[in-house]
């Protein structure tokens, strides 16, 4: 009995001295804590692929530009600046009333109304931005001008859109050697399908006034006149912009 005895104090002493080792096994983390470290792990993840992603990105423009021809790296230098073509475009720029004449068909009386025009410069003298506002046949009028010269197709380029349409007007063309006659060609389509060519002239008669015609081409071939803008700036003279890259006269 003895020896017995002894034999379950060991063991009792054995299961109290590996009781601490199982109370200080790692208690489960707090799920607030747990969040918090997986955000903060994954935003380390995201930072550093955005920043391989930025290294894999300037390498490859590198090696694209260690590969190309000096001529066509030139040339397409040359492309993405502005010029001589896009500081006539500032000639636009400003704010400004607007009489309007329209004529429903040939022959027609002319419609007479009022309207006023906003026209900004942006990214660098590259583009002109216009909204125009006025009242047709009673109603709210609104459309918005974009217009550019393209350095390499070598024409000045627009697109018009309003709210009374769900088109949009394409045109181009190019300004006259003095840089004060633009004319713009282009195409719309009725709502019966038909497609008419049109053209607009825009005359600065000075810095402060200038008049855009347009004309649409009938079913019978023939040339209409269809509407006459004139311009006339709003608080005195013209303000001077220039555009980024450009200097000089306006080339020829």
């Amino acid at each position: 009995m003895k020896r017995n005895s002894n034999w379950i104090v060991l063991c009792a002493g054995l299961c109290l001295a590996g009781a601490p080792f199982a109370m200080a096994e790692p208690q489960p983390q707090n799920p607030a804590q747990q969040t918090m470290d997986q955000t903060k792990d994954a935003t380390k993840r995201t930072w550093q692929d955005a920043k391989d992603a930025a290294k894999d990105g300037q390498k490859q423009a590198a090696d694209m530009m260690q590969g190309m021809d000096p001529k066509q790296m030139e040339q397409m230098m040359q492309s993405m600046q502005p010029g001589e073509h896009h500081k006539l475009l500032q000639q636009f720029v400003g704010d400004w009333d607007v009489k309007s004449k329209m004529w429903m068909m040939p022959g027609a009386p002319a419609q007479d109304s009022t309207g006023t025009a906003s026209t900004k410069s942006d990214f660098g003298g590259r583009f002109v931005f216009m909204t125009y506002k006025s009242d047709f046949m009673g109603q709210p009028f609104e459309g918005r001008l974009t217009m550019g010269y393209n350095n390499n197709t070598k024409q000045h380029e627009g697109v018009w859109i309003d709210n009374m349409s769900t088109g949009v007007w394409f045109s181009t063309g190019n300004s006259s050697s003095d840089g004060k006659v633009f004319t713009m060609t282009g195409t719309f389509v009725e709502p019966d399908g038909q497609k008419k060519a049109t053209r607009e002239v825009t005359t600065f008669q000075s810095p402060d006034v200038y008049v855009s015609e347009f004309f649409e081409t009938g079913a019978d071939g023939k040339e209409n006149k269809m509407m006459e803008l004139t311009y006339t700036r709003k608080g005195g003279a013209a303000p001077t912009v220039k555009p980024a890259g450009t200097s000089g006269e306006p080339s020829k």
